[in-house]
């Protein structure tokens, strides 16, 4: 940074390991955590002023950080996290809250629709939104009534339709953007929306493994599953250093407690080598890889 950090929420060469589910990473440079929108405007609007690499990250949950650190600002969504009801079953959430205590907190309490869409899901709201998370039963994007995004030339009240979101995937925040608060629409169910939400967290606990990951590490390619592909390729249970591909579910890799940042992602390249090989597909990473050696991905 050239210019004098002007801001009481900043933290220098802040450790990045803590901020994720990986639970590796090095430093960063410098951190900022705003704690509400006008901090989060200010921060982003200053960043984008300065050279050097940036970065937003929200709740760490679909993020891979190199162990050299992060040589730039990181921009932290974690204290934004208000959620403020509007009214006629919408309401503005922050992009830093929790996504499951939008579940837990909003929908549950209301009987609203779209739970089994978002159920446990780790990360943030913000996250969610950028990746429109979900599973086969709804995504995120799907409940937006409208999104606040910072971008680099201002911020944009954007209205949602269904065009500007797919599969995993958005175009109205693009790399570098700041999603500072999502507005959500919810209807109400006509059916028990706690009994899904029991019956998915009790399918999650017994198919997908417990412990340090970030989720599922590829995007399943179109009419098949990844973790079909490794697995078929006899990866379950493969090991390098202190992570491994999950004998669980092969679409998971784990920390163990002791992985470096080279572990894990030699297996994520492990992956995609020996199914290209085998069955010529080109895995795709949902997993974003943050390398000091490598343009930032977000």
């Amino acid at each position: 940074m050239n210019d004098p950090i002007p801001f009481d929420f900043a933290r220098i060469n802040e450790p990045l390991a803590p901020l994720t589910l990986y639970g590796v990473g090095g430093p960063a440079r410098v951190a900022l955590f705003p704690r509400t929108l006008d901090e989060a405007r200010a921060a982003y609007a200053w960043l984008a002023e300065q050279p050097g690499r940036k970065l937003i990250l929200g709740g760490g949950s679909n993020v891979l950080i190199s162990d050299a650190g992060y040589d730039g600002a990181v921009l932290v969504t974690t204290e934004l996290a208000r959620i403020t009801d509007l009214g006629d079953d919408r309401f503005a959430v922050e992009s830093g809250v929790p996504l499951n205590r939008l579940v837990r907190d909003v929908m549950l309490p209301h009987n609203y629709d779209g739970v089994g869409g978002l159920t446990g899901i780790p990360g943030s709201v913000g996250g969610a939104i950028y990746m429109n998370a979900g599973t086969v039963n709804g995504s995120t994007c799907q409940l937006l009534e409208s999104v606040v995004v910072a971008r680099p030339d201002g911020v944009a009240d954007v209205p949602m339709t269904p065009d500007l979101y797919g599969y995993r995937s958005q175009t109205f925040c693009p790399p570098g953007s700041l999603i500072l608060e999502g507005r959500f629409r919810f209807t109400p169910a006509d059916t028990d929306q706690r009994a899904i939400y029991d019956h998915y967290i009790r399918r999650r606990i017994e198919k997908q493994p417990q412990g340090r990951c970030c989720g599922s590490v590829f995007r399943n390619p179109e009419g098949d599953h990844a973790g079909r592909l490794i697995e078929a390729c006899g990866l379950k249970g493969a090991r390098l250093g202190g992570a491994v591909i999950s004998p669980m579910h092969a679409n998971f890799i784990m920390n163990e407690g002791d992985a470096a940042f080279a572990d894990i992602l030699g297996l994520i390249e492990r992956c995609k080598t020996e199914v290209r090989a085998r069955f010529g597909i080109e895995l795709r990473e949902e997993v974003v890889i943050i390398r000091d050696d490598h343009p930032d991905s977000t």
